[in-house]
C-alpha cells in the first residue's frame, strides 16, 4: 500500500483523496479483542479502509 500510495502523491493526488485498505489478523471482528489494533485504531472497528493522510504516520513506525 504505501508504495500505491507514493506513486499517486508523485502524480499530484492529493493525500486526502487516496484511500488504503489495512490489514491485520483479527479474532472476534467486533474491536473487543484488540488483536488488530494499527497504532490508536481497531482495523475491525474504525476501518479497514482509511484515507493515506491519516494512516501515514501509523506507517511510518516500523513495529505496527
Amino acid at each position: 500500500m504505501r508504495f500505491a500510495a507514493e506513486a499517486l502523491l508523485e502524480r499530484g493526488i492529493a493525500p486526502d483523496r487516496i484511500a488504503v485498505s489495512m490489514e491485520r489478523n483479527m479474532r472476534c471482528g467486533l474491536g473487543h479483542c484488540g488483536h488488530c489494533q494499527l497504532g490508536p485504531t481497531l482495523i475491525c472497528r474504525d476501518g479497514p479502509v482509511y484515507r493515506w493522510d491519516e494512516i501515514v504516520p501509523l506507517m511510518e513506525v516500523r513495529e505496527l
